[in-house]
């Protein structure tokens, strides 16, 4: 059975953070908080793990797709259908 790539959606998610390389103040460290991302496409595959979308359609339609992301269920504060 052939999947679709119907389903658009937006991920609002919690990304992890790196502070860039080298010494910092410990006062700093404690005030980096993760950043909020939202990512849209077209939902893969939703599991009780994680979510996997992808950006693009490709040529073949829905059996190819570009820029594919895998973003952990923990991470995820709301999935909105397009």
């Amino acid at each position: 059975m052939k999947k679709s790539l119907k389903d658009k959606v937006e991920v609002e998610w919690i990304d992890a953070y790196e502070m860039e390389s080298g010494w910092h103040d410990l006062e700093d460290a404690e005030k980096i908080t993760p950043p909020t991302v939202f990512s849209m496409g077209y939902m893969v595959k939703d599991t009780k793990e994680y979510v996997i979308i992808c950006a693009d359609k490709g040529r073949k339609g829905d059996s190819d797709c570009g820029r594919v992301q895998v973003i952990p269920k923990p991470w995820i504060k709301k999935i909105n259908l397009l």
